[in-house]
């Protein structure tokens, strides 16, 4: 395998984890490191594990059937329920597009007021223009070359903070692979998982792979993936130096106090480069979803799913009206897309008539795929019990115990299920 296609897999795959960093992360990643320190490391390589098994099955099941992510539904459950399944699956992932392109923009703007004072709605036209024109004239390897400068920039910024971090090369392995929930840590442990394995990354992932082998999507997923990883790590490092804080611009100055003007600047790169990035691939997952599940072949058609996204959130950004009430709705419906969409993944990639025996995985990779399913569904019902307190102003009592007794049965039944699928292919 040639070194220049090993490099080539991995600037196409650097769109993922310039899709996962938004900041949305920023936020979290910041906030658990200065409310925990590095307790919460650990989060961060599960959810980076997790992230590529999950792309690496969504993206194994097009390689080895040769199917889009629509055609391997309907194969597996038949063309009827396939088609529904698309819509529950598809359908609040492309509403959650637009709803939170605005942040996406906004997040850039963000960044681009720390780095230079200016009029914010300024920013945030010229900001959605170069969007725009990138999607318009790039084209697949061009978003991914332009996704490989951005994560880049965000690496380099990112661990400029990182590195003033009190801390030690000991205390940083314990933390990564040693487990803890510091109390009151619950949400905020489901959050940085649920912010590293995003839906759309997963409809991203089976649109790209299509016509690659396995071995090479495998190293360009792993790298790629990892190095997102790394950044987010690195975000809760540089937070362990800050307190409590409600604005970017408020955190720009927390780095500054630390830091001196460095501080304020690599805040600012980073977070351009983290809004810009998922700015460009909201729009460009919108797209990819509408071709590859829903089957729009017409050019015209795709640019109208994604200019759409693209509008949407420049409309909320530019007006600054914050459409709380679509965006509860549109986290209600995908707190529970990731689930399903693991939960597909795990049956579809189990079935003979999608991929072949010799494309199998180990039965030891189910084990993993099922611990997953447990944690995205805690992450899930997470969300829409955010969504639907918040929405009715209830308190949350003792909610996350509940969870953990729903989840463990819904596993549960998965694993029996799955049992019984391979049993019957043996038979």
């Amino acid at each position: 395998m040639k070194f220049s296609s090993k490099f080539s897999s991995v600037i196409l795959w650097s769109v993922i984890s310039a899709a996962f960093i938004g900041p949305g992360t920023v936020t979290t990643a910041v906030t658990a490191g200065s409310q925990f320190q590095i307790l919460l490391l650990w989060a961060v390589v599960f959810a980076t594990v997790a992230c590529v098994v999950l792309q690496e099955v969504s993206a194994r099941i097009i390689i080895a059937s040769g199917f889009n992510f629509g055609q391997a539904l309907e194969t597996k459950f038949g063309s009827k329920i396939g088609f529904w399944i698309k819509w529950i699956v598809a359908g609040p992932v492309l509403l959650g597009c637009a709803a939170y392109e605005a942040g996406n923009i906004l997040g850039a703007v963000s960044g681009s007021s720390i780095l230079f004072e200016g009029n914010g709605r300024i920013y945030t036209i010229i900001i959605t223009v170069l969007t725009g024109y990138i999607l318009w004239y790039g084209g697949s390897k061009w978003i991914s070359t332009i996704m490989t400068m951005l994560v880049g920039l965000m690496g380099v910024a990112f661990l400029l903070l990182a590195v003033k971090g009190d801390f030690t090369f000991t205390e940083l392995i314990k933390s990564s692979v040693i487990p803890t929930i510091p109390e009151g840590s619950e949400w905020l442990t489901l959050g940085l998982v649920g912010t590293t394995i995003v839906p759309y990354n997963i409809f991203i992932g089976s649109a790209i792979s299509k016509g690659h082998t396995i071995p090479l999507m495998r190293i360009g997923l792993t790298i790629s993936v990892l190095i997102g990883g790394l950044i987010t790590a690195w975000i809760m490092l540089a937070g362990t130096m800050v307190g409590n804080f409600s604005s970017f611009g408020e955190l720009a100055s927390l780095f500054q106090n630390k830091m001196g003007v460095i501080g304020s600047l690599a805040l600012g790169l980073g977070l351009f480069a983290a809004g810009f990035s998922s700015a460009i691939t909201s729009p460009y997952a919108a797209s990819l979803i509408a071709s590859t599940v829903f089957g729009a072949e017409k050019k015209s058609v795709v640019r109208f799913v994604w200019m759409s996204v693209l509008f949407t959130g420049f409309t909320f950004g530019i007006s600054g009206i914050k459409p709380i009430p679509v965006i509860l709705a549109v986290q209600a419906l995908n707190g529970l897309i990731l689930p399903l969409l693991t939960y597909f993944l795990i049956l579809i990639v189990n079935d003979s008539k999608v991929v072949a025996t010799q494309h199998r995985h180990a039965a030891w990779y189910d084990l993993v795929l099922l611990a997953i399913l447990g944690t995205t569904l805690m992450i899930g019902f997470n969300n829409v019990d955010k969504s639907i307190t918040s929405a009715f102003a209830l308190t949350s009592g003792n909610h996350f115990k509940i969870i953990r007794i729903i989840t463990t049965a819904i596993v549960l039944a998965t694993a029996v299920q799955l049992i019984r699928l391979r049993k019957i292919q043996k038979i």
